[in-house]
């Protein structure tokens, strides 16, 4: 027992660094991928957004995107058939230099990871057109 408070105390001295979703609470994107579903993502139901910065480059493919750059894909359960649920879960990808940066978040705005490398792997075969526009996977 009399360990107790040097156990509590070391505990307490511990900090962890938190980090922040990359996108705001209250995003506002445009919707770029109507809901489909998804063999990646666990199989969940997924819709793709763009913010302003990232919306030329995605739907024009003729320029580069610029850096913090912003696609999100909302993640619904796999029964929700038109993603009018709530989101289970989010991916964003942000451009960054001549790279991207990912997340997951869940559904409580906990990053759950960051550069996953089952994310970049996936994303790294689909870089060129016709499979995709710089990383993004989306054929036209």
């Amino acid at each position: 027992m009399r360990y107790a408070g040097v156990i509590v105390a070391a505990l307490g001295a511990c900090t962890t660094d938190v980090v922040e979703p990359v996108f705001p609470t209250d995003y506002a994107y445009t919707e770029v991928r109507d809901c489909r579903a998804s063999a990646d993502h666990e199989l969940n139901k997924i819709r793709i957004l763009a913010d302003a910065a990232a919306l030329g480059p995605y739907l024009e493919r003729d320029a580069p995107f610029p850096e913090g750059a912003i696609i999100l894909k909302e993640e619904f359960d796999f029964a929700d058939g038109d993603c009018t649920g709530p989101v289970v879960q989010w991916t964003v990808m942000q451009r960054v230099a001549d790279d991207w940066y990912w997340q997951t978040v869940s559904a409580n705005r906990t990053v759950l990871g960051e550069d996953e490398p089952r994310c970049i792997n996936c994303h790294a075969s689909c870089g060129r057109e016709p499979v995709g526009y710089l990383g993004t996977c989306a054929a036209p």
